[in-house]
C-alpha cells in the first residue's frame, strides 16, 4: 500500500498549496480520500483517467474536503454522456448535512453511498473501516488494514477517545495537526501539536505524517513542536510525495 499527498492545508490553502486530498493505492487499486480545493488537477497529474478510481471516500462534508468533488462530478457526468467514460465511481460520504450530500450527484457521475460507523469496504486485499470523530458535522476517520499493516487517517477532529481506539500501533498515522498548542481553545475542533505528539507516543505510532495545517503557520514550527512530544519518525505530509505503508 502507498499514500500520495495531494494537499495538506486547511481550512484554506497557503499560496501554491491545496486542501485535503490523498490517493491511496495498492497494486492496481486507486482510492481517493477527500477532494478539497485544488485536488482534482493534482489527481489528474497522478492518473490517466478518472475511470481508474475504484472508490472515493469523503470523510466529512466541509468544503475544504469536498469542494473539487463539485467540479469532478461535471468531468465525470459530461464525459459519460459523450461516451468517453464508461462507469460511475462509487462514492462514500456522511449524510450530514443532507442538503450538501444531495448536491454531490450529477447525472450518473457517482454511485452514492452513505458513510457511517458500520461501513466496511473490502477492496482488493484491503479492509477499510471507519470511526466517528469529534467535529461539528459527522466526520469519520479511515482505517486501512492489509497483511498486518495499518494505515490511519484521522480526518478533522478535536481530541476524543476514539482516537486511541483507531491509532494504536499504526504503521502510518496521517494526522490532522491544525493548531499550535498555545493557540488551542475549547471551541477549536482540531488537534494541537502537543495533542498529536503525545497521542502518537502513547499509542506506539511508527510513522507520523502531519496534515490539515493552518496555512498561516510556519511548517517548521509545527514540526518542531510535535517533535517535542513525539520522538519517533515524523514529518509534514509533503504534497506530491508518496509514502509506502508496506
Amino acid at each position: 500500500m502507498k499514500i500520495t499527498i495531494l494537499g495538506n492545508s486547511g481550512p484554506y490553502p497557503r499560496a501554491g498549496s491545496a486542501c485535503s486530498g490523498y490517493l491511496l493505492e495498492d497494486e492496481e487499486i486507486k482510492i481517493l480520500i477527500d477532494c478539497g480545493n485544488g485536488i482534482l488537477s493534482r489527481l489528474l497529474g497522478q492518473i490517466n483517467s478518472l475511470e481508474e478510481l475504484d472508490t472515493i471516500i469523503l470523510t466529512h462534508l466541509h468544503s475544504d474536503h469536498i469542494s473539487d468533488i463539485m467540479i469532478m462530478r461535471y468531468a465525470l457526468g459530461i464525459n459519460q454522456a459523450k461516451g468517453k467514460i464508461k462507469k460511475s465511481i462509487p462514492l462514500y460520504a456522511p449524510q450530514d448535512p443532507l442538503e450538501t450530500y444531495n448536491k454531490i450527484q450529477y447525472k450518473d457521475a457517482f454511485i452514492l453511498n452513505e458513510l457511517n460507523e458500520r461501513t466496511l469496504l473490502n477492496i482488493g486485499d484491503m479492509r477499510i473501516t471507519f470511526e466517528e470523530m469529534s467535529h461539528p458535522v459527522k466526520t469519520f476517520a479511515v482505517i486501512v488494514e492489509k497483511n498486518n499493516k495499518k494505515f490511519v487517517y484521522t480526518s478533522d477532529t478535536k481530541y476524543c477517545n476514539n482516537l486511541a481506539k483507531i491509532a494504536k500501533d499504526a504503521d502510518v498515522l496521517l494526522c490532522e495537526c491544525n493548531i499550535m498548542e498555545e493557540d488551542l481553545t475549547e471551541d477549536v475542533y482540531h488537534l494541537s501539536t502537543k495533542q498529536v505528539g503525545e497521542l502518537s507516543t502513547s499509542l506506539g505510532v511508527k510513522k507520523l505524517l502531519l496534515t490539515h495545517i493552518w496555512p498561516e503557520y510556519d511548517l517548521s514550527s509545527i514540526l518542531n513542536e510535535v517533535k517535542t512530544y513525539y520522538p519517533g519518525d515524523v514529518e509534514i505530509a509533503a504534497e506530491f510525495k508518496t509514502y509506502e505503508i508496506d
